[in-house]
């Protein structure tokens, strides 16, 4: 396994401040519009105008969101099917240079506790504490092959699917038991 800088890995860009419109033609994706760590894919509507000066910012597939500033930190995978789309400037834009790192991969190591701990740990500011651009290009990540890449990003998956249907389960659980006890009031 190899120990590399995310600067090595990766191109670190900043999003970028727009105005929104009422019909645009790109979605500005903010902080707000994350659910649980997942663009609320196919909730969003497109509400910046497609000009010239704002293509640069224009994400790609499998680029990287990562939400810097405030006290909940955490990294994205953007996903073309979304739409065409641009990252406000709440967030630093990862955009991986080698293929030797599965995109999917970076964000779930990011994602770590141990990893946004440590990040946190180094924030700057203290009214609203802020990761530097400078200290998320420096962060050492562990790259295993590829192979094992894969398996990290399948049992995540799996995790995510599992949380997921414990949640959908739960909230059965509820329904049913404050039908129960509607019921018994009758």
């Amino acid at each position: 396994m190899n120990t590399i800088k995310l600067t090595d890995i990766a191109e670190i860009t900043s999003g970028t401040y727009q105005k929104e419109v009422t019909d645009g033609d790109l979605l500005y994706l903010q902080v707000k519009d994350l659910k649980s760590s997942y663009l609320a894919d196919g909730e969003l509507k497109p509400s910046i105008i497609d000009s010239g000066k704002i293509a640069k910012y224009t994400l790609i597939d499998k680029d990287l969101l990562f939400a810097a500033k405030g006290t909940s930190n955490f990294c994205v995978l953007y996903r073309e099917t979304m739409g065409k789309a641009v990252a406000s400037s709440a967030f630093f834009v990862i955009r991986v240079s080698r293929t030797a790192v599965l995109p999917e991969y970076l964000c779930w190591y990011i994602n770590t506790p141990q990893v946004l701990k440590k990040l946190q740990f180094n924030a700057v500011g203290s009214a609203t504490p802020s990761i530097t651009k400078e200290m998320l290009a420096e962060l050492e990540i562990n790259v295993p092959i590829i192979d094992i890449q894969r398996k990290i990003i399948q049992c995540n998956q799996l995790q995510e699917k599992e949380y997921a249907l414990r949640m959908q389960i739960t909230e059965k659980a509820r329904q049913l038991s404050n039908q129960l006890l509607l019921n018994a009031t009758k």
